[in-house]
């Protein structure tokens, strides 16, 4: 009978097995804690740290400048708050985004393992298939197709292998170096929300406010209009330019009241998601026990038992996948919708 050759067993790359051996063990691994404190140094954070300097600088000047009008007071007041809160919000931006790529590195390390396992159980199953097959027990068709599930095994090990890759450049690019990255621990996802964090999110949304600052400047300039130096009609060209601008921040608060709800109702998804992982995970890791068992006294196969490891491996996997969702849903909650402000609020 023609012998099928089978593929030859796949080597995980030297620096991903190094990678793995001594991730658990590296006392310089890179921490969410130790991510998290990079967001400064990121260049919308600094930009925006630099911009509240000046915006800082320019308010004291105009409130110790005894000649300074209302109008010049407001807006210096306005774009030094419009300054603060652009360094909130790109202060949370910035958590977002490395939480995001952080827990993308922890998934793609699991995700590699486990199509590695994926690729162990399809490399015995060929070798049992093409074993029936020369013992008469099977046929040529089944050793081939077997011999096919290897070679797509195989495909999808590398492509989690690349995953990790890009993962790990896209984490390296925001945090820098690292030789390792430790797990989550249980005591940074989130905990439940207050009730008022929609109005929280919104309160600090830098678009926001300086929509506002914008209807506050005009409303500012119509009290200063005098009847006796202004015609009526400048005076209701000025009123009308008013109600336009209040009329585009009630829409624009109404917009982002909706981004910012579904936020917050993707956080609260994420956290039943975490408990019906958590379940599942629950049971696959009584399954995988009982397997283990059966094994021992020899009432099931080796395949068996790498098919009960790969589940629970997959349920682990999908765990991780909610816990890193919700986590990721929290940080996006606190950054809310919308990016950072202008320089100055309007106001002609």
């Amino acid at each position: 009978m023609k012998r099928i050759p089978l593929l030859p067993l796949a080597v995980l790359p030297l620096t991903l097995m190094l990678s793995f051996a001594g991730a658990a063990k590296a006392q310089n691994a890179l921490t969410l804690a130790s991510a998290l404190n990079q967001s400064a140094a990121q260049p919308s954070v600094t930009a925006a740290r630099a911009a509240l300097v000046t915006a800082q600088s320019d308010y004291a000047k105009a409130k110790a400048d005894p000649l300074a009008t209302k109008v010049t007071l407001l807006k210096a007041q306005q774009a030094y708050d419009l300054a603060v809160a652009n360094v909130k919000a790109a202060d949370a931006q910035a958590d977002s985004q490395i939480v995001m790529a952080y827990t993308q590195v922890l998934e793609a390390q699991d995700a590699v393992k486990l199509t590695r396992a994926g690729l162990d159980l399809a490399q015995k199953g060929a070798q049992v298939a093409q074993t029936q097959y020369e013992k008469g027990g099977g046929t040529q068709i089944s050793a081939q197709v077997a011999q096919n599930q290897v070679q797509a095994a195989q495909q999808a090990a590398n492509v989690t292998e690349d995953g990790l890759a890009l993962a790990t450049a896209n984490l390296r690019s925001l945090v820098g170096a690292f030789t390792a990255v430790a797990p989550i621990p249980a005591s940074s996802l989130p905990a439940s929300v207050g009730a008022n964090t929609v109005e929280d999110v919104l309160g600090r949304n830098p678009t926001l406010i300086q929509a506002q600052q914008s209807a506050a400047a005009l409303q500012l300039q119509v009290n200063l209009l005098d009847p006796l130096a202004v015609s009526a009609s400048q005076i209701n060209t000025l009123k009308t330019q008013l109600q336009q601008v209040q009329s585009g921040a009630a829409t624009a608060e109404r917009g982002f009241r909706i981004q910012t709800q579904a936020l917050y109702n993707s956080y609260l998804q994420a956290g039943k998601n975490r408990a019906v992982k958590q379940a599942a995970l629950q049971n696959a890791d009584k399954q995988l026990s009982a397997d283990q068992d059966r094994f021992a006294k020899g009432l099931i196969s080796q395949l068996s038992l790498l098919q009960s490891q790969i589940a629970e491996q997959q349920a682990a996997l999908a765990k991780e996948q909610a816990d890193d969702a919700a986590l990721s849903a929290y940080y996006a909650l606190v950054a809310g919708p919308g990016g950072v402000g202008g320089v100055g609020a309007g106001g002609r």
